[in-house]
């Protein structure tokens, strides 16, 4: 039986195709963009580098403005979606894995586990997110109440420039969003180039990368997490690094985590090594900071 979160993302999905209703500007693609990278970035930036990952710091506001950005791509809350991210790396590609294609089939690892799987309806109180950021109260009220930030956007849209602002700025975007950031746990372990051996089938992917804001570059990523850049080299577009760059310029940021330069080494050579326990840090409690 399909859930109500799966009874809602059918109609917002759907709710795409009311584009062919509206008449084309192309002010309402750059609207589309906006929409659909910015709340892209907050997915990328805090929920997966700064909750999931600890890969820099920030401080409480910055953090409140990108995690209310991720929040409205409609993908549930930080903590749910960070704690299952953990997860994820724990088990890549193995059983306990949310989202893998290689166990669970396509359809499953890209949408089947997140509408309609109940065992992933909640993340365990010991998660590693969980510890660090379940007590921080505005953190807790977006996780739970995670519908009004989507709802709020939506509402926006439409009071300030009427139907083709609600489908281009809120109903395309979300639907591009959803399926640009679930591509990372389908078609990255499945097509792309690997520049590391690491014991899963992450890839590298510059398309994904192109639409998941830098997430794209997923090798890379699995072989060293804690890194606050997914692409390693300037080739590799990478926007979220971009931002947390100039956040750290500006003071925004710190404690920005680089990537080692055996690492690069291993890249150069083309070394097979397996990812070592200390770029898994995100499993261990100790990597924690202090959540304010």
């Amino acid at each position: 039986m399909i859930s109500l979160t799966g009874v809602i993302f059918w109609l917002v999905q759907a709710s795409s195709l009311l584009v062919f209703t509206v008449p084309f500007r192309w002010s309402y693609v750059a609207l589309w963009a906006a929409s659909h990278f910015l709340r892209g970035m907050g997915l990328t930036l805090a929920y997966h580098r700064y909750y999931a990952h600890r890969a820099f710091q920030m401080n409480r506001a910055a953090r409140l403005f990108w995690t209310v950005a991720g929040v409205a791509a409609m993908q549930k809350g930080p903590l749910w979606w960070a704690g299952h991210h953990v997860y994820h790396h724990k088990y890549a590609d193995r059983d306990g894995d949310p989202h893998s294609p290689r166990v669970s089939g396509f359809y499953y690892a890209h949408l089947g586990w997140f509408l309609n799987d109940s065992r992933h309806h909640k993340v365990d109180p010991t998660n590693p997110v969980l510890r660090a950021f379940g007590a921080v109260p505005e953190l807790a009220w977006l996780d739970r109440f995670n519908v009004v930030p989507p709802i709020a956007l939506a509402a926006g849209m439409y009071l300030y420039g009427g139907f083709p602002w609600l489908v281009w700025g809120f109903c395309v975007p979300t639907t591009t969003l959803a399926h640009a950031t679930f591509a990372i746990n389908t078609v990255n372990h499945m097509f792309g180039t690997r520049r590391f051996k690491t014991a899963d089938d992450s890839t590298n992917n510059a398309l994904t990368a192109l639409f998941a804001v830098g997430e794209g570059w997923h090798n890379n990523h699995h072989r060293y997490q804690r890194a606050a850049r997914n692409g390693f080299y300037w080739w590799e577009f990478d926007p979220t690094y971009y931002m947390i760059r100039l956040m750290e310029k500006v003071g925004l940021a710190w404690d920005v985590q680089r990537v080692p330069e055996r690492i690069y080494r291993e890249a150069e050579v083309g070394a097979a090594a397996l990812p070592e326990a200390s770029s898994a840090a995100t499993t261990s409690p100790n990597s924690a900071p202090l959540a304010s």
